[in-house]
């Protein structure tokens, strides 16, 4: 407890000196090592790791981290999801692991809840190992510990309500914002009541789950329903019409979006550029249908039947991939779209091992899933994205000369290099208006200007910008 508590204690210092009101960069990596550290010293203590292959998630959690320092892209706002569901997930699968996706949901939302009922015994336990300065003054102690113990327990309660009821009544708000408006030695109340704020939700909740880790979790019987085993007939009459829907429908692809066979005055352009998410959509559809399939009695009708919509599912992938590329070859490059290729290649390769499992159903399709789908993301943050989107734009704007000048000022480093060269290239054309033209310059200018206010949000995708003068210097003389 000594070591959840002091560590916890540390590591909420650290996140409010190297985060807060602080820029992404090496800081996330920074904070990351030391809490894995804490996280697989609590573990060893407690006797947790029953399974070490589940220490593996720690490779994608570092290479997530490491992003922050090295690109300065869109991903980093999703990674702040990402991140906490790996930790959850690095808890499951060393601790606990689990075989279904059912469980696995059910162990996430445990652990997202469960270490808040365990906030009160953490805060017991650690008023306990606050020493006590004289032995003739326990009584005292005893009496002071309650109330030191009283008042943390409701601090959490008290600034929420605090926050309910300012942002519930203008004048009782104001009264607040009035408050926060005043400075202590140059430091706002604002500012150090923000921090106080995530500083004990901080605390609470990470020593909470610590403690909830290393106490109770372990002791925690999953709760283990049957599997009984359907009667297939429902699933082989879905499969079957299904089957039939998307064997005419493909048909349609091959013959009409692959071939571009047409009839006359139909408008292929609108055709072929639509329709992409829907199909995306069903293809998630399909896996969860063919996993479903595995409930039942086995039957050879089955496994041909789920064997048939895979291979199906396929082509309504490659369709929805041709679609994707036609609508970004007329309408521009997004970080949205270049999602949509990530989502179909993950698909693509998801059916691979669903293609084993329908045939044999003893294959633990829980972890080739997880796997591979955070190998791709992970992957996938290994490269700059904005700078992706920036090229193939510009390249676009070179072919076609057509460009969103506004969707690429995103306010991202990673980028910036391709702006400036996107602006000289903008100068001598007639079609883009001038105001787009000098908002560009605005936002370059702007984005050379901007300082870090720390070195904790230093990151190298920014430093190579900043080390291009000759725009600067350009500037300069004109």
């Amino acid at each position: 407890m000594k070591k959840i508590l002091i560590g916890t204690l540390l590591l909420c210092i650290w996140h409010s000196i190297i985060l807060v009101n602080q820029s992404w960069g090496i800081n996330v990596l920074l904070f990351t090592i030391p809490l894995l550290g804490l996280i697989l010293s609590v573990l060893k203590e407690h006797k947790c790791i029953k399974n070490k292959a589940g220490l593996l998630l720690i490779i994608p959690i570092l290479v997530l981290s490491t992003s922050y320092f090295i690109y300065d892209n869109t991903w980093k706002y999703l990674n702040v999801l990402v991140l906490p569901f790996l930790y959850l997930l690095l808890y499951i699968f060393t601790m606990k692991p689990v075989k279904t996706i059912g469980d696995t949901i059910v162990e996430i939302l445990n652990l997202m809840i469960k270490p808040l009922n365990s906030i009160g015994n953490f805060t017991k336990e650690g008023v306990k190992l606050i020493p006590v300065k004289t032995k003739g003054e326990k009584k005292k102690e005893k009496k002071s510990t309650k109330y030191i113990q009283s008042f943390l327990m409701i601090l959490p309660i008290v600034i929420l309500v605090l926050v309910l009821l300012a942002s519930a009544d203008s004048i009782f708000g104001q009264l607040f914002q009035n408050l926060f408006s005043w400075k202590w030695k140059g430091i706002s109340i604002d500012e150090i009541f923000t921090r106080t704020i995530i500083f004990a939700s901080l605390f609470f909740y990470l020593g909470a789950t610590l403690y909830f880790i290393g106490n109770h979790y372990l002791k925690e019987k999953r709760v283990k329903e049957e599997e009984k085993e359907r009667e297939p007939l429902t699933i082989n009459m879905l499969l079957i019409i299904l089957n039939v829907i998307y064997l005419i429908f493909d048909i349609i692809q091959i013959n009409s979006l692959m071939l571009h066979r047409v009839s006359s005055g139909f408008n292929y352009a609108e055709y072929a550029r639509s329709g992409f998410f829907q199909l995306m959509f069903i293809s998630f559809i399909n896996i969860s249908i063919l996993l479903l399939s595995k409930k039942c009695k086995e039957q050879t009708k089955t496994k041909i039947m789920s064997i048939i919509m895979i291979l199906l599912t396929y082509i309504i992938i490659a369709s929805s991939y041709l679609r994707m590329s036609l609508y970004e070859a007329a309408y521009g490059y997004t970080i949205l779209r270049l999602g949509v290729y990530a989502i179909l290649l993950t698909e693509a390769i998801l059916l691979v091992p669903t293609i084993y499992y329908v045939i044999n159903k003893k294959l633990n399709i829980l972890n080739f899933y997880l796997v591979i789908t955070i190998a791709i993301y992970t992957a996938i943050n290994c490269f700059s994205v904005d700078r992706v989107i920036a090229n193939n734009n510009i390249a676009r704007y070179k072919r076609a000369g057509q460009i969103d000048l506004y969707y690429l000022q995103n306010t991202n480093y990673d980028n910036l290099n391709q702006l400036r060269e996107l602006y000289e290239l903008i100068q001598e054309d007639d079609k883009i208006e001038q105001i787009d033209k000098d908002n560009l310059n605005i936002y370059i200018r702007h984005m050379d200007k901007r300082n870090e206010k720390t070195i904790f949000g230093y990151n190298l995708s920014k430093e190579e910008a900043r080390k291009q003068t000759t725009w600067n210097e350009k500037e300069k003389r004109d």
